[in-house]
């Protein structure tokens, strides 16, 4: 097939260190391995230098070669403007596409474009509000799209629910050569939880080392995130950190923890298991993504006692250890980057043959 010139779509910030930029950044890693030219547009960016962007992503992702980024808007933003994002895609989007002579746009939380074919990928519903006004808008906009795609079955459930809509599942992809898991006898006696918002809960994972401690495991806790309303704690550190600073920890931590009350497949888990890093997650996790006694273990409440039980076997039960480490390297293996672009490919070809 002829190489296509794709365009893959974040709705607000290219600049959030978050996974949903993370998917765009590997899965355009991945089109250029498979000989096709990725551009990523954005509706705006903040913190650096626009010059710099293209250098600036290539970095902060660890992606083999620069690309192109466009943004919708010439000076820095703040805020998240819905009614100025949605037009500004209509009028200014529509026409970089048409302009750039893009074959096909994956979208990244959808938005109104004057374009086909274009395919909409859904990483997550948490945020959608529950007002008819706002499901019936996204259902409209949703059905102007040519595919939807969902990273996660337990996702593809919920979109049928909440919007009405039906999606095809492709997962994440994982650059897995980016990952260097540490010896576990090198490892350092951290427990690494991801994101300080809300949904997150690092109260709960704040809770579960003070009792991990007072039981007298010489375990500390990474949280990584903006440090704003959490309070200060004896054996808990939080800081911000790049996706390649993440992966650096993760692949030096004995655990990761996840007591999150909404995930749809969080990148987090996926890099720990990369890493070689076993998961203590929630039950909001997807089944199909982490087996319990398999390659990580669940908890089915938010109770920190019930963390603390699962984390003290097991970091010290050193044979269960070395199964869910073993087990996690090999799970992953299916989100190979390269593999997961050319399932995108495969749905391109599709859409365009029709």
């Amino acid at each position: 097939m002829r190489s296509m010139k794709i365009a893959l779509i974040r709705r607000e910030y290219i600049t959030h260190l978050d996974g949903v930029n993370r998917f765009i950044a590997l899965l355009a890693d991945g089109l250029i391995k498979l000989g096709h030219e990725p551009i990523i547009a954005s509706w705006c960016w903040y913190g650096i230098q626009r010059e710099i962007l293209p250098k600036w992503f290539r970095e902060i992702h660890g992606l083999d070669v620069e690309m192109p980024i466009y943004t919708l808007n010439g000076s820095p933003c703040s805020g998240d403007p819905w009614l100025r994002i949605a037009w500004d895609w209509l009028v200014e989007g529509s026409r970089l596409l048409q302009r750039e002579g893009v074959d096909v746009a994956v979208v990244n939380g959808v938005v109104p474009l004057r374009f086909s074919p274009k395919v909409a990928v859904n990483h997550g519903v948490e945020t959608l509000r529950a007002t008819r006004l706002y499901l019936h808008v996204a259902r409209l906009l949703y059905r102007t799209y040519d595919e939807t795609i969902c990273v996660s079955n337990k996702l593809r459930g919920e979109v049928r629910r909440k919007i009405g809509i039906d999606c095809a599942v492709i997962p994440l992809p994982l650059k897995l050569e980016t990952y260097r898991p540490a010896r576990p006898e090198d490892r350092d006696d951290i427990v690494v939880h991801v994101g300080t918002r809300p949904v997150k809960n690092p109260w709960i994972s704040m809770e579960t080392i003070k009792v991990l401690r007072r039981r007298g495991l010489p375990v500390r806790l990474v949280i990584i995130g903006a440090p704003t309303a959490l309070p200060k704690e004896d054996g808990v550190e939080v800081r911000a950190g790049s996706p390649l600073e993440v992966i650096d920890l993760l692949c030096r931590a004995r655990a990761l923890i996840l007591p999150s009350s909404y995930e749809a497949l969080p990148y987090v888990t996926l890099e720990a298991m990369a890493c070689g890093t076993p998961p203590v997650v929630s039950a909001a996790v997807p089944e199909e993504v982490v087996i319990d006694g398999y390659n990580g273990l669940r908890v089915r409440t938010l109770d920190p006692r019930d963390y603390a039980a699962a984390l003290e076997r097991l970091l010290t039960d050193q044979e269960l250890w070395l199964r869910l480490s073993r087990n996690g390297r090999e799970f992953v293996k299916q989100f190979n980057y390269v593999e997961i672009a050319s399932k995108y490919i495969e749905l391109i070809k599709s859409l365009l043959e029709r």
